[in-house]
């Protein structure tokens, strides 16, 4: 029944729920808005900052699993992703199987997605049509209309290719829906460009108007809405417009903070205590077993300062399903990254018995930043400051842009008392390196699992020939090899799955009868 109520919700993109499920803005027995303050505490709902966007039930990551951070072994492949396993999207990626999706059953995150996208409808709607002048109201819409654009912009990347600077990026991939009322029917799906072109309107009026500060960065203030500005250039490759926006957003939140230092954790100042006695297993880290200090009791928080925009992420602490790849390991200097001394740890992998068989995949290295603070899929001041670094070096001010890295690389390096975390050679870098430096960092400082390193691949694909560009993902289990060309047709258009397809025959899409079986394919 449960999931008949979600393929019903998702007719409409998601819509179509009872009014309690949807919205809770017109359920029986309770008050309907009348006022712009309580169409304004629609936006504190929790799947306002929590649509599981590209997760599944069980908070994995199948488009992470398509990019390169990530490794499945062949005891994992073997034993746990049988037939019974609840999320085999996550293998389907890994071995490029296709369809990646099961075409039987609605993903989370277009169920949850579009929700959320009528929760900030609702909200722009509502609110227009009491007040659309004051400051306050503007300030309303404006957190709505950012919070629609940063859904709509991700999952259009997403489900379909990446935007190309000067080409027609006429693909149809997703309906862009700006109602509020459930019962209005789908049109066509949007291309890539009517995407784009709604999502900088909502951007551009969120920068005029989002209100200077907010008590929680699950709601947007103006120096978010630059943020989120500067990642459509970002995509759009647009570098000069980028660096402007980045640059505003980040004098923005150094004036509302008080300094970088209110922006950045220094990560020398978390440490773990033992509040018990501790005994790990032989050879793994004693620290997943501690709880972990900090500077304040905020890191746990999404209120922490180093949060810019929050949206809840994937679990990346697991050895049941995947494990940091060779390839995401080797990016990092393990002796002086405090990203490494702080959060990397090694622990028991996969191991269970079978009969007669027992399985082991014997001490991994994993990641428990995801574990120990909270992270996000939105923006961060250090993914800002970055992108900062990126549009600077893209634009030929290598200067700025070292200048941008080393103030990060002075909180997440430690090379002994007195020495510079400065990047070693780096004024004498070549542009290229320079920036294949600040796109690196910007790989080991995103969450190890989330949806956004792919899209980084694929926006990288414009730059062929460069370092930080790869033209091949390859993925290995056991002796067997995995790969397909970064400009394949498989990552550049997600499948839709049947019930939403059957609903909307406007778009004219076929539905599949392919058994979804990955399990059976490695």
């Amino acid at each position: 029944m449960k999931k008949i109520k979600y393929l019903f919700a998702a007719t409409l993109a998601a819509t179509l729920a009872s009014c309690d499920n949807f919205l809770d803005v017109k359920p029986v027995g309770k008050m309907i808005p009348t006022e712009v303050s309580q169409f304004e505490n629609i936006l504190n709902n929790s799947l306002t900052v929590d649509p599981y966007f590209m997760m599944d039930n069980n908070r994995s990551c199948f488009y992470a699993a398509m990019a390169d951070n990530l490794t499945i072994s062949e005891n994992l492949a073997q034993y746990q992703f049988t037939s019974t396993f609840p999320n085999l999207d996550l293998l389907a990626a890994y071995i490029f199987y296709s369809p990646v999706m099961d075409p039987i059953s609605t993903p989370f995150t277009w169920t949850y997605g579009y929700k959320a996208l009528g929760y900030f409808n609702n909200v722009v709607d509502g609110v227009t049509a009491i007040d659309s002048e004051s400051a306050y109201a503007k300030g309303v819409i404006a957190q709505a209309r950012l919070g629609r654009a940063w859904q709509m912009m991700n999952m259009a990347l997403c489900y379909g290719p990446m935007y190309q600077a000067g080409g027609a990026n006429d693909t149809k991939v997703l309906p862009y829906r700006t109602s509020g009322d459930p019962t209005t029917p789908n049109g066509e799906r949007n291309t890539t460009a009517e995407i784009f072109e709604l999502v900088k309107a909502d951007l551009d009026y969120a920068c005029e108007n989002c209100p200077n500060t907010v008590a929680n960065h699950s709601r947007a203030d103006r120096a978010c809405a630059y943020a989120l500005r500067a990642e459509y250039y970002m995509y759009t490759r647009d570098w000069q417009n980028m660096l402007a926006d980045a640059q505003k957003a980040w004098e923005l939140a150094v004036a509302n903070s008080g300094g970088v230092d209110k922006l950045i954790y220094n990560y020398n100042d978390f440490y773990y205590e033992a509040l018990s006695e501790i005994n790990p297993p032989e050879g793994c880290s004693p620290e997943p077993y501690m709880t972990l200090r900090g500077p304040d009791n905020d890191f746990e928080q999404t209120t922490h300062r180093e949060i810019l925009l929050y949206r809840s992420t994937p679990y990346g602490t697991t050895t049941t399903k995947y494990y940091p790849s060779e390839d995401w390991k080797s990016i990092f200097d393990f002796d002086n990254d405090l990203r490494c001394k702080k959060f990397f740890f090694t622990v028991e992998g996969y191991h269970t018995t079978y009969g007669d068989v027992t399985v082991d995949d014997g001490l991994q290295l994993n990641d428990y930043r995801s574990y120990n603070m909270e992270t996000t899929e939105g923006i961060t001041y250090p993914q800002l400051l970055l992108e900062k670094a990126e549009a600077e070096a893209r634009t030929g001010n290598t200067a700025a842009a070292l200048q941008s890295l080393n103030t990060l690389r002075k909180y997440r390096y430690n090379y002994g008392d007195g020495v510079s975390t400065d990047l070693k050679n780096g004024s004498s870098m070549s542009a290229d390196q320079l920036l294949n430096e600040i796109l690196t960092e910007r790989r080991r400082e995103l969450p190890l699992v989330s949806f956004q390193r792919m899209l980084d691949l694929k926006r990288y694909a414009f730059d062929s020939g460069k370092p930080w560009s790869k033209s091949v993902i390859e993925h290995k289990i056991g002796t067997k090899t995995y790969s397909k060309p970064i400009t394949d047709a498989y990552f550049q258009s997600l499948p839709i799955d049947n019930a939403i397809i059957e609903y909307n025959p406007q778009w004219g899409l076929q539905t599949n009868t392919t058994e979804f079986a990955p399990y059976s394919a490695w």
